[in-house]
Formats: C-alpha cells, structure tokens, sequence
C-alpha cells in the first residue's frame, strides 16, 4: 500500500491522521478503527510522514487542478478557475477524504479553437461572472493548446448557456428558398426583404445561423 492509500482508507473508517509540530503521526478516531490501523501505520510511518508533510504544505498552494478522493467511488478530476486551495477544495466537496493538486497530461487539440467556441467559452466566463480580463485570457490561451481544457468548457458552455428560442415551423434558412437564384435574393430585388446592393443575403440568413426569411417553405401550400 502505498502512503497516500493508507491515509484515504483510513480516513474513510473515521481515522485521521496529523503531522504534529514534532514530526511525529498524531491518530484520531474511534478507538476501534484507530487499532486496525495501527500496524500499518507503524509499519509505513517514515513515508506516511512524509507524506503527510506534503500535504501541509498543499493546503495554502493554489492550483488549477485537483484529484479528489471519496471513501466510495474512484477519484474525480477537476478543474477550477480561478486555481483553488486545498482548503477550498475540501469545502466545495465536504464527502471528500483527500484532495490533491496534480499536472494534467496535455492533450493537443486536431484542430485550432474556432471563433464560435472562443465567443461560447467567453460567454459562458462571463455568465459565471468572471470578469477578470487576465483570467479569460489563460483559459482561452489553455483551450487553444490543451483538448482536454477545451472540451471541459465547451461542453459547459453547450450546458449552460441559453438556448435560442426554437425556429417556427413556418420559416425557413436563405439556401433552402426558391428565392435564391445563383446566389442572388429575387426578393430582395422585387423589394421584399433587405439585402446587399448585388441582391447577396445576409451570410447568416444563407446558412442555419439563425435570422430567417418569412417565406413559407416551398411544399407548403396556401389557401385561395
């Protein structure tokens, strides 16, 4: 077993374990629990010093980072902006046994961030009130360099942000209308509708992007 397994199971069944000012393991917990635990403690006491040791010094570091242990299920990883503390760490996850800072493995992204993501991921900063201008940056800088960030925020964005309101059924995007003629808006030169001086629609009426003509879809029909 190695250290840090021993001081998550044991805080599991109640037993705490602390480096004293001396250097020395102080035991808490039901008197039971801390007798099945004694041996082992014993046995591994100069890593577990050590190791506790580290942990002390991991409660005042922030970091961006965190693998948290439970006493029931296999660990969490998770992400903070801004970094957290230990201390905070345990308190925003009181079921918690242990928590650590570690160094995710980065994973490149197939593909540059695109202007969509980037307005997504700010946008969602900004509904959580993040207004900090250095903040931003660095999690746009880590969603163009790392996968993992990247998908972390875009799917909280996609959960979390607004949706559109839903597109009535009686309207339709540019590129699916009989109006458009090589790329040109016969209603618009009729007068009908706005666009370009060369008759061109608006570039997010001629995609899915979300503004549409009131022109009923072609096997629609009307009453005479």
């Amino acid at each position: 077993m190695t250290p840090a397994t021993i001081i998550r199971e044991a805080q599991s069944e109640g037993v705490r374990l602390a480096i004293t000012p001396t250097g020395r393991i102080k035991v808490t917990g039901d008197g039971a629990a801390v007798n099945r635990w004694l041996a082992v403690i014993r046995e591994f006491k100069p890593k577990i010093i050590e190791a506790l040791k580290g942990c002390a010094g991991e409660t005042t570091t922030a970091s961006r980072w965190w693998l948290i242990h439970h006493p029931d299920r296999d660990p969490i990883k998770v992400s903070c902006t801004p970094p957290a503390t230990h201390a905070e760490i345990l308190e925003w996850h009181p079921d918690a046994v242990a928590a650590q800072p570690f160094t995710p493995t980065i994973r490149e992204p197939s593909a540059p961030l695109t202007t969509s993501e980037e307005s997504a991921i700010r946008a969602w900063l900004s509904m959580i009130n993040e207004s900090d201008q250095t903040t931003i940056a660095e999690v746009t800088e880590q969603c163009q360099k790392d996968a993992n960030a990247r998908d972390y925020f875009t799917s909280r964005s996609t959960a979390e942000l607004p949706k559109p309101d839903p597109i009535p059924d009686d309207l339709r995007t540019c590129k699916q209308c009989s109006n458009l003629v090589a790329r040109r808006c016969q209603a618009a030169k009729r007068g009908m509708i706005v666009a370009s001086r060369i008759y061109e629609p608006d570039p997010d009426l001629a995609t899915n992007a979300g503004r549409f003509c009131t022109k009923k879809k072609e096997n629609d029909s009307e009453e005479t």
